[in-house]
């Protein structure tokens, strides 16, 4: 069996001293002293009249003792668990905060079910988590870019993506967007965090499994027929405690 691509973080003590910080301001309401830092904008053209709802890029630099603590204590899920993420993740990468934004920027817009434009908030680990459970590795190492380690808080726990030894594709590349086929599963983030929620308390090897576990799940419960959000919710509550010992 593969090692998880996800590696769980127990311990940012030495690390948050460079690279930068993503915040979402749509999910950050609940922690007002992340939420007031001043950041870079990941903004696409077509958003442009957006922009302060954009996420954006904090330079760890710039920030003091006190914040970095803070914000590694999110980072690992030790605070406000229960909430939409404060902060998304921590970005450790030697590129410049203008070549990445324009990176996740790049990644944010494109086409959807049925080829209709969607905004792709990928960088929420909410849907992070389970993109990366479905993209396949071209995919995600498209993804990442620029981006060296990509380190994020899901599940009560801190995670951390290593790309150090990818290339990075050109962001004029459409390689890292989901295709026309994966969208229906990466759909199903709201409804994976349903499960993750509801199954609190998962160790972190628990953890690490779940994403993909569930997708698996979804998709035989759509072979079964099901159609309502909440009856794929239930019918992965149902099997994973025996099928996966997961709870």
């Amino acid at each position: 069996m593969n090692p998880p691509l996800m590696q769980p973080v127990s311990d940012l003590t030495n690390g948050l001293t460079r690279g930068f910080l993503l915040i979402d301001p749509s999910t950050c309401g609940h922690a007002p002293d992340i939420a007031a830092l001043d950041g870079h904008a990941c903004t696409p053209r077509i958003l442009a009249h957006r922009e302060e709802w954009m996420p954006k890029l904090v330079d760890l630099a710039t920030l003091n003792d006190d914040v970095r603590m803070l914000a590694g204590r999110y980072l690992l899920g030790r605070l406000h668990a229960d909430q939409p993420p404060a902060i998304c993740a921590w970005l450790d990468s030697e590129a410049s905060v203008d070549v990445i934004a324009r990176h996740i920027a790049h990644h944010l817009v494109g086409p959807g079910i049925g080829g209709q434009s969607v905004f792709w908030r990928f960088h929420d680990p909410r849907v992070f988590s389970l993109a990366l459970a479905i993209l396949d590795p071209t995919q995600r190492r498209a993804l990442l870019g620029p981006v060296k380690s990509w380190t994020f808080p899901w599940a009560g726990h801190g995670w951390r993506v290593e790309a150090g030894q990818f290339v990075h594709e050109s962001v004029d590349s459409p390689a890292g967007w989901p295709r026309p086929d994966q969208w229906p599963r990466i759909d199903r983030s709201e409804m994976a965090d349903e499960v993750c929620y509801r199954l609190a308390g998962l160790g972190s090897a628990q953890a690490a499994r779940l994403p993909a576990i569930v997708d698996e799940l979804f998709q035989e419960a759509l072979n079964q027929g099901l159609v309502a959000s909440h009856e794929f919710v239930t019918f992965a509550l149902q099997r994973l405690p025996h099928d996966f010992k997961l709870a």
